[in-house]
């Protein structure tokens, strides 16, 4: 699918292309490939004389040089937040192609996130004078993609606010529909790795569309003191968000540590129970285990009152240990 926007008297237009007869408007400002076939790849690839990286080649470049110029065009490629699995947030390369003619982006991933990005794009830039060239176009889809960064590290970040509250509260943990402990804190766990790898994946993302905004901010496209201006908002932008997702990671790693530290407190809890019955009844078993014995003579045995008397110490040697531990708080 394409997605072509047109500029006419400063008002953007946008065109969908869904087959492969593909006419490029001379008022093209920008087009937007999402796994387009390989008759359009031809096409466009011989209307703006460049060649599409593809899918296997984004995803090297993007580890190896994803920043590089061939002929007049420069071609950046940076990650950006995969939301498709609800359960386990992911990365996709997203590859921009800056022309003499146009902006060109390229992705192979049908992103939830980036059909609602390109709908709000779709509405911001029916405003006159904002995207009027490639490169201001370029800057408004970093722009978005940084503030979509934004939005997940605060959702991020009131998660682990919610994780916090479950770890310490113990009314939290009482009402929890299951009473069984480890259940409850390896959700909390599971929780915790989710939101560490939200974290991670925004980093990653943040530090990539740093990089290509230097690279960006070098090219002799870049000729304007507003576009300067600009870039260096964005970069700021980057920075603080960049010291937020550090913040929340430290927080995410603190989480991990005090969830861990309480569940080590629940198993010394249990522990604890075993061994003061342990010593509760040791005393009762040492009474059994002598009569229990095999001698023919045991003066006791003999007795009348021998068996009453063996139950009385028995209970006596059991009550006085628990009423020691209870008076210490240990039970």
């Amino acid at each position: 699918m394409i997605n072509i926007y047109t500029t006419n008297n400063s008002t953007i237009n946008k065109v969908e292309i869904a087959t492969d007869n593909l006419i490029v408007p001379g008022d093209t400002i920008w087009m937007d490939l999402y796994d387009p076939t390989s008759a359009q790849e031809r096409l466009i690839e011989k209307e703006f004389n460049i060649a599409l990286p593809t899918r296997e080649e984004m995803g090297k470049i993007e580890v190896m040089s994803p920043f590089y110029q061939e002929g007049e065009s420069y071609y950046m490629t940076i990650t950006i937040l995969d939301q498709s699995n609800s359960e386990y947030l992911n990365s996709a390369a997203l590859t921009f192609i800056l022309t003499p003619r146009c902006l060109i982006t390229l992705r192979h991933t049908d992103i939830p996130s980036w059909r609602s990005f390109t709908s709000f794009v779709a509405r911001t830039i029916k405003s006159k004078n904002v995207c009027y060239t490639a490169e201001l176009c370029l800057m408004m889809v970093v722009d978005l993609l940084v503030n979509h960064a934004a939005d997940v590290l605060e959702v991020a970040g009131n998660d682990l606010d919610i994780l916090l509250q479950k770890v310490f509260s113990q009314a939290d943990r009482k009402s929890s529909s299951d009473a069984s402990p480890a259940n409850y804190y390896n959700d909390i766990i599971a929780r915790t790795g989710r939101t560490g790898n939200i974290i991670s994946k925004n980093r990653e993302s943040l530090v990539s569309i740093n990089r290509m905004t230097i690279y960006f901010n070098q090219l002799e496209a870049i000729t304007t003191k507003d576009q300067r201006t600009r870039l260096k908002y964005i970069a700021r932008e980057i920075y603080s968000l960049g010291e937020y997702a550090n913040f929340l990671s430290q927080r995410n790693s603190f989480l991990l540590d005090a969830t861990l530290g309480m569940i080590s407190v629940e198993q010394n809890m249990i522990i604890k129970v075993f061994t003061v019955a342990a010593a509760a009844f040791m005393p009762p078993t040492l009474i059994a285990s002598i009569y229990g014995m095999n001698f023919h003579f045991i003066p006791e045995l003999a007795w009348q009152f021998g068996y009453p008397l063996a139950l009385f110490l028995i209970v006596v040697s059991a009550l006085v240990p628990y009423t020691f531990f209870k008076k210490k708080g240990w039970l």
